[in-house]
């Protein structure tokens, strides 16, 4: 990862044959896989997690790719763009012996001052390490977006090495890479939760009736030391988006011993490691409506709430917020339902219907 230099590619992509300009192939954002290995998800069995796709893509990669992309909003190109510069920058992490004294380090490269100001510990293990894949490939979409992808691609991957021969290469690979990543079939997720794609259309709202069930959240979307837990399935796609964008750890859902939560249309939040609680749990909260002066209580009409969600508790209401603001630090959100509080204390549901937020 250059920045603001054109300095060096990894031995082996120098070897590479130049391409022109190349389309990528669309591929379905819907089945975006959370990224896999032994780091945030747990690694998968040997035949799921060795081989490649079709197309060329270590099979162990893909669920990582996938899932960074669609963290930060890639769009259908994404993933192929991450295995192409993954594979020019060190012949995916086989080669990160940087030869060229630029100071490059790691699985995509970055330099030391542009990996401390996008490198992220995706993996959850307390470390943000530009040699451990999950944290490099996901600060490496977090850097192509900041530089303009997915609206410019030309623009983020030029950002990403300075040199007009480096935009055609990763562009050339990226359809080749393509193919294999659009087949579902072929990627196993090794045992990780599937992410959401798309932007959230938060002043719409849609009542749905099915199906009434219940399904589990991705293990690496809880906290430390919380077992993964059920959400209602219809609010699944609403809660897993809002925990992804602003980067937020489950500490409770659907369980007892809260007044609303005992039939998944509800959840307690914290900040993902080494995220700080204005950036994250304050900010989803005033995306969804909540604002100071409304805190005590929670819910429209004092709270001017977006029409899918039935109360937030933060800052100002009992029990809930930050550290500076409660014992028990926490943001809570509850989407609307046939039912809402009918439960206390018990597990129950599911209800009859529940109001989402689109994902467009």
């Amino acid at each position: 990862m250059r920045g603001s230099t054109n300095l060096g590619v990894s031995p082996a992509a120098a070897a590479l044959p130049l391409a022109g300009l190349l389309v990528l192939i669309a591929f379905v954002m819907g089945i975006a896989i959370a990224a896999g290995g032994a780091g945030a998800c747990g690694g998968g069995s040997q035949s799921e997690t060795t081989g490649t796709l079709s197309g060329g893509v270590p099979k162990r990669f893909a669920p990582i790719y996938l899932a960074a992309a669609a963290k930060y909003r890639l769009g259908s190109r994404g993933a192929a763009m991450l295995a192409s510069i993954h594979f020019n920058e060190t012949t995916f992490g086989t080669n990160t012996v940087n030869t060229t004294g630029s100071g490059a380090e790691g699985q995509m490269m970055f330099m030391p001052e542009t990996w401390a100001m996008y490198g992220v510990d995706a993996n959850g293990d307390g470390h943000k390490d530009p040699e451990d894949p999950e944290d490099a490939i996901f600060a490496a979409a977090r850097y192509l977006r900041a530089s303009g992808a997915p609206g410019d691609w030309h623009e983020a991957i030029f950002a990403y090495n300075h040199a007009e021969w480096y935009v055609d290469r990763i562009f050339a690979d990226a359809k080749r890479f393509a193919g294999g990543l659009a087949r579902p079939a072929e990627i196993s997720a090794g045992g990780c939760g599937p992410s959401v794609g798309g932007e959230a259309m938060l002043r719409h709202a849609q009542r749905l009736f099915r199906p009434r069930e219940f399904k589990p959240l991705p293990a690496r979307l809880m906290a430390d030391g919380y077992a993964p837990q059920e959400v209602d399935a219809r609010i699944w796609p609403d809660a897993v988006w809002l925990i992804e964008h602003y980067e937020l750890r489950v500490t409770a859902a659907r369980e007892g011993g809260h007044q609303t939560h005992g039939d998944g249309t509800a959840m307690d939040l914290v900040p993902a490691p080494g995220g700080s609680w204005d950036g994250t749990a304050k900010r989803a909260a005033q995306v969804l409506g909540w604002e100071e002066g409304c805190g005590a209580s929670g819910t429209a009409p004092v709270c001017p709430l977006v029409p899918a969600i039935q109360f937030v508790g933060y800052n100002g209401y009992p029990l809930h917020g930050d550290p500076q603001h409660s014992s028990l630090p926490h943001l809570h959100v509850s989407w609307k339902s046939s039912g809402f509080g009918s439960c206390p204390g018990v597990v129950c549901g599911p209800e009859e219907w529940v109001t989402v937020f689109p994902l467009a």
